[in-house]
């Protein structure tokens, strides 16, 4: 293992981390002045963000726990993104919510003796099918934005799609505890921060800029879990 890798691992792992990422968040959502004027996109979308952080960091970690926890992240996210026109980045919750109820059970079925998931490692034929579905899903999102005459750019209608491609891939994968799913994670994070930007909604661009980091703690995790378990 790397030098980085040691230090983005001994950040993961520090007690510290989640504290100073929900603070992170909290400061973003206070910049939005919320005791002058209560905006119900931001507010719900601080919800989902302080429960989306401790949902990745403990998936990050090889916690079952944090199936249940993205239960309820999901559902906040999801209604954020609809209520900002962000029908890529909002369809794909009801998706990860079903797949956290499949996670929570199959997880549970396959842990180590510190109660940790058991990482397993990417052959050809699923990533053979991961860039099928991945095309799939993309091509879907752009029909569906198109029949729900969704008011995007060209710009928001591309990225979303993607985001909605990555997003679904990327979940799957993670449930069927691959370790690669955390290098479309990162991909997935710089789209949604950059959409983020665009459609002004500083909240969950922090969010996402914070996934981004947990998003390469995770590939150093799970890697580091699969050399152990070759």
């Amino acid at each position: 293992m790397n030098k980085l890798s040691q230090i983005v691992i001994s950040v993961g792992r520090n007690k510290l981390y989640p504290y100073f990422c929900i603070l992170c968040v909290t400061i973003a959502f206070l910049f939005t002045d919320p005791f002058e004027q209560l905006d119900l996109r931001y507010s719900v979308s601080y919800i989902g963000a302080v429960c989306g952080l401790l949902c990745v960091i403990l998936l990050a970690k090889r916690k079952n726990m944090g199936n249940v926890v993205g239960m309820l992240a999901v559902m906040a996210e999801c209604c954020a993104n609809f209520l900002g026109g962000n029908i890529g980045a909002g369809l794909p919750t009801f998706y990860y919510f079903g797949s956290h109820i499949y996670g929570l059970f199959t997880w549970n079925k396959n842990q180590d003796n510190n109660d940790k998931v058991k990482v397993r490692s990417l052959n050809e034929q699923i990533f053979l099918c991961s860039i099928i579905f991945l095309i799939a899903a993309v091509f879907f999102n752009v029909y569906l934005t198109n029949t729900l005459s969704v008011d995007n750019t060209i710009y928001q209608l591309i990225t979303n799609s993607f985001i909605f491609g990555l997003g679904v891939v990327a979940q799957l994968l993670l449930m069927m505890r691959y370790a690669f799913n955390w290098y479309l994670w990162v991909i997935l994070n710089v789209l949604v921060i950059g959409l983020n930007i665009y459609t002004n909604n500083i909240v969950i661009a922090t969010q996402y800029l914070i996934y981004l980091f947990n998003a390469i703690y995770g590939i150093c995790e799970w890697k580091l879990s699969e050399q152990k378990n070759s």
